[in-house]
């Protein structure tokens, strides 16, 4: 299993037209081949803040939902939603 996880901040008074924007591509993530979970989570203390939460099966099926369409069309739609770059993990699920 590969979990990846991700921190984005808004830029100021975005945060509600980003979580608008992940509120959107959940569900098509979650019909993904191999993709697991796919949780957004908001900042109890900064609202602008995110924290992501993902789950594939296998690095082949982290690699096709990086390539989809709704992903591609995401990333260009919050572009200018997000103060600075996010921040990325990946690991691998102990057994």
């Amino acid at each position: 299993m590969i979990v990846v996880t991700a921190t984005l901040q808004a830029v100021e008074g975005k945060g509600d037209e980003l979580a608008q924007a992940f509120q959107k591509l959940v569900p098509k993530v979650l019909n993904d081949p191999g993709a697991i979970a796919y949780v957004v989570h908001r900042g109890l203390d900064n609202p602008a803040k995110f924290f992501i939460y993902e789950k594939y099966e296998s690095g082949d099926a982290l690699k096709y939902h990086s390539s989809t369409e709704h992903f591609k069309e995401f990333s260009k739609a919050i572009a200018s939603l997000l103060d600075g770059r996010p921040e990325i993990g990946l690991y691998n699920e102990l057994p």
